[in-house]
């Protein structure tokens, strides 16, 4: 059984609302801040911060966030996309690829929004490790799967992919005929 802090939930509130809505980052910092003070492990409070941290761009600190959420026990699509996220903008590639492997067993089929995301970061991610043929499959493959708003905003993004495996053909001609 958890204990509620009320002083946390109440300084949490506070900050949320101050982030969301009065959109003011250095009050809602101040009061997670407080939340985390009274109740380090204020599951919503962390989650707040991670959020906030990515948004300023402070990738080592907000992976820290979200890597204490998860050693914690939570392992949702939330917090296992942004820690592949943030390895990704860490150039830590097979440890962002492992968190996504993770955030699909998380989302289900028909939320396209959270498909689309990941199979993005997904592709870019196989680029970055220079497996472009992996990254092709995956994006015929979201093709197939994705709603059609979603399909086309990443067919627009990736449509040079279909491109690559023609290339390499190309190129190993090429490479024979020296």
């Amino acid at each position: 059984m958890q204990v509620i802090n009320f002083l946390a939930e109440k300084y949490y509130k506070i900050a949320y609302d101050t982030f969301f809505y009065i959109e003011d980052n250095k009050k809602a910092h101040k009061y997670v801040e407080y939340a985390l003070k009274e109740s380090p492990k204020h599951k919503k409070a962390l989650r707040l911060k991670g959020r906030m941290l990515i948004l300023e761009d402070k990738i080592t600190q907000a992976l820290n966030i979200w890597q204490k959420l998860y050693d914690m026990g939570e392992s949702d699509f939330e917090i296992t996309s942004k820690l592949a996220y943030c390895y990704s903008q860490k150039g830590e590639y097979s440890k962002a690829l492992e968190f996504c492997e993770k955030s699909a067993l998380n989302v289900g089929l028909g939320d396209s929004e959270k498909m689309f995301s990941l199979y993005r970061l997904k592709i870019d991610l196989l680029l970055n490790i220079n497996k472009p043929l992996s990254a092709l499959k995956l994006f015929k493959n979201a093709l197939k799967i994705l709603s059609s708003s979603y399909a086309c905003e990443l067919k627009s993004s990736y449509s040079f992919l279909t491109f690559y495996k023609d290339s390499v053909i190309s190129l190993k001609n090429v490479k024979r005929a020296f």
